[in-house]
C-alpha cells in the first residue's frame, strides 16, 4: 500500500506540474492566436473592401449610374448577418449608403458615436473624421460613449471618382468568444489526456516495477530468515558454551562429541506436552520455520525438536535424507516428482505437501543428482 501510494503520489506531483505548464502555455497561445486571428481579420477586411471598391468602380465605367450601383451593392448585402462581420458603405459626410439593415440607410455618422485606431497609430480619430477626410484605413473601431456595444475590426477604403467609403466590420466580442470555445476545447482535451496519460503511467510502473518488488521481497524475506538463523545460532552457541564450561574433563567431551556423530535409529521429539521416541523410518521431512525444528512424518503428523537442522542431519542417514535447503531436510521416499525451476533449479514435489516451495539452488543441483545416483 506504501509503494502505490507513492506512485500514486508521485504521478499527482507531476501531473500538477505538467498542468500548471500547460495551462500557462495554452494561455500563451491563446493570446498568440488572437493578435494573429485580429491581423488575419484586418488582411482578408482589407482585401474584400478593396475587391468590392474595385468592382464598384468598374460599374460606374460600365456607364451604370450611381444609384444602380449603390442599388446593386444593397441587394447584395442585404439582410446578411451583422453579429459577427459585415460590409456597408458611407459617403464622406458619414452618411451611410448602404447596409444589411435597410432601416439604417440614410442615417448619419455623429462625431461623438465612435472612434477609430489605425495600425501603427496611436491617435484615435471619430469615424465621421476618417470618412470625412476619404482615409483609407485599417485598425480597431471603439465605442466609448455607448459601453454596450463591442468593438470592432474594421477597414475603409475609397471608392475612386466618388466620395463613398466601403467599410467592412468584424465583431471582436464573437470572435474571442469563438475562440474561447476553442480554448476551452483545447483545455478540456488537456485535461483528459493528462487523466489517461497518468493512468496509463501509473499502470506501466506497476508493471515495470512489480518484477523488481518481488526480487526485494525475496531479498528481504531471505534477510529476515538469515537474522532469525543467527539468532539461533546465537542462543546454540551460548548453550554450548555453558555446556562446555560445566563439563569435567576431556573424556566427557570426546564420548558426547562420538554419540553425536552416531547416526540414529530412533530420535526423541515432542508432541504438545508428551516426549515421543519417533523412529526415522518415519521421518518425511523436517522443516525449519521461525526458529522452531518442525519434523513431519509420512502420515503428516508433526513434531517439535529442540535441536537445530545441523544437529539434526547429524544423526540421518545421508543416503536417505538430504539438506536441501536451509528450511529442510527430505526423506528421498517424501519425493514424489522433481520439475524444473527457473534458471538451472529444480523445484521438490514432496508428500505430505508442507505448502512451501522446496527450491534446490543452482549451486546445489549437481550435488542433488549425486545424492540421488547413489
Amino acid at each position: 500500500m506504501k509503494k502505490a501510494r507513492l506512485y500514486t503520489l508521485t504521478l499527482t506531483g507531476i501531473n500538477i506540474v505538467v498542468v500548471i505548464i500547460s495551462l500557462i502555455s495554452s494561455s500563451y497561445l491563446y493570446l498568440s492566436a488572437k493578435e494573429k486571428l485580429c491581423n488575419s481579420k484586418l488582411e482578408s477586411g482589407e482585401r474584400e473592401v478593396r475587391e468590392i471598391s474595385r468592382l464598384l468602380e468598374q460599374q460606374l465605367r460600365s456607364g451604370l449610374s450611381k444609384d444602380q450601383v449603390i442599388h446593386n451593392l444593397q441587394i447584395s448585402i442585404e439582410n446578411t448577418d451583422i453579429k459577427s462581420d459585415f460590409i456597408c458603405m458611407y459617403n464622406q459626410k458619414g452618411i451611410e449608403l448602404c447596409h444589411p439593415n435597410p432601416a439604417l440607410i440614410g442615417l448619419k455618422i455623429q462625431e461623438n458615436n465612435s472612434q477609430v485606431n489605425g495600425i501603427g497609430n496611436q491617435e484615435f480619430k471619430p469615424l465621421s473624421t476618417v470618412l470625412e477626410q476619404g482615409e483609407k484605413i485599417g485598425g480597431m473601431r471603439t465605442f466609448p460613449n455607448d459601453p454596450k456595444r463591442k468593438s470592432e475590426i474594421i477597414n475603409i477604403n475609397p471608392v475612386a471618382g466618388t466620395d463613398w467609403m466601403v467599410a467592412s466590420h468584424a465583431n471582436l466580442a464573437v470572435l474571442e468568444e469563438e475562440l474561447s470555445d476553442l480554448y476551452l476545447q483545447f483545455v478540456v482535451s488537456l485535461f483528459l489526456s493528462t487523466v489517461f496519460i497518468s493512468v496509463c503511467c501509473y499502470l506501466m510502473i506497476r508493471l515495470i516495477y512489480r518484477k523488481y518488488e518481488r526480487v526485494f521481497d525475496l531479498e528481504k524475506e531471505d534477510l529476515n530468515y538469515r537474522v532469525n538463523e543467527l539468532q539461533i545460532l546465537n542462543l546454540q552457541l551460548n548453550s554450548n558454551q555453558q555446556k562446555l564450561q560445566n563439563l569435567a574433563d576431556n573424556t566427557i567431551q570426546n564420548d558426547t562429541s562420538k554419540e553425536s556423530e552416531i547416526l540414529k535409529k530412533r530420535i526423541l521429539t515432542y508432541h504438545k506436552d508428551e516426549l515421543i521416541k519417533l523412529d526415522i523410518q518415519e521421518i518425511a521431512y523436517i522443516l525449519l520455520d521461525s526458529g522452531i525444528t518442525y519434523i513431519y512424518t509420512f502420515d503428516n503428523r508433526q513434531y517439535n525438536s529442540n535441536n537445530s537442522l545441523d544437529e539434526v542431519m547429524k544423526w540421518l542417514d545421508p543416503t536417505i535424507f538430504y539438506r536441501a535447503n536451509r528450511q529442510f531436510i527430505i526423506n528421498i521416499n517424501s519425493i514424489s516428482s522433481i520439475l524444473l525451476y527457473g534458471k538451472n533449479q529444480l523445484k521438490l514435489i514432496i508428500k505430505p505437501d508442507p505448502k512451501i516451495d522446496i527450491i534446490i539452488s543452482k549451486n546445489k543441483v549437481a550435488e542433488f543428482k549425486s545424492w540421488l545416483d547413489q
